[in-house]
């Protein structure tokens, strides 16, 4: 099973893809804009499916930020916040995280 890591923010969806595939693991994106604020409908599925989610900070709102950091919360998954909006270290930072979390239980 491919390792599954949602992007949230941004708007580089098929570079986003393209470097998940790659790294053999598959990307959820959203680009992070919602109408009339974030609502818990729109990110739900998205961070159900995760196994890590990647928000983008440079490219959000701090509504849209919260709402998917208490989804994350409540779903039990790992949520990390980039800082800019490079691709490559998105997913890597997913990566890691995903790869730290499977030695703790292992452990």
């Amino acid at each position: 099973m491919k390792t599954k890591i949602a992007i949230i923010g941004g708007s580089q969806k098929q570079t986003f893809e393209k470097i998940g595939k790659k790294n053999n693991c598959e990307i959820l994106f959203h680009g992070g804009k919602v109408r009339n604020g974030a609502t818990r409908k729109e990110f739900l599925p998205i961070v159900k499916k995760a196994d890590c989610v990647v928000v983008l900070l440079g490219a959000i709102s701090h509504i849209t930020m919260n709402t998917v950091k208490e989804l994350c919360k409540e779903e039990g998954v790992k949520v990390i916040f980039q800082n800019g909006f490079g691709a490559s270290l998105a997913i890597q930072s997913g990566l890691e995280a995903i790869a730290q979390s499977e030695v703790m239980v292992a452990a």
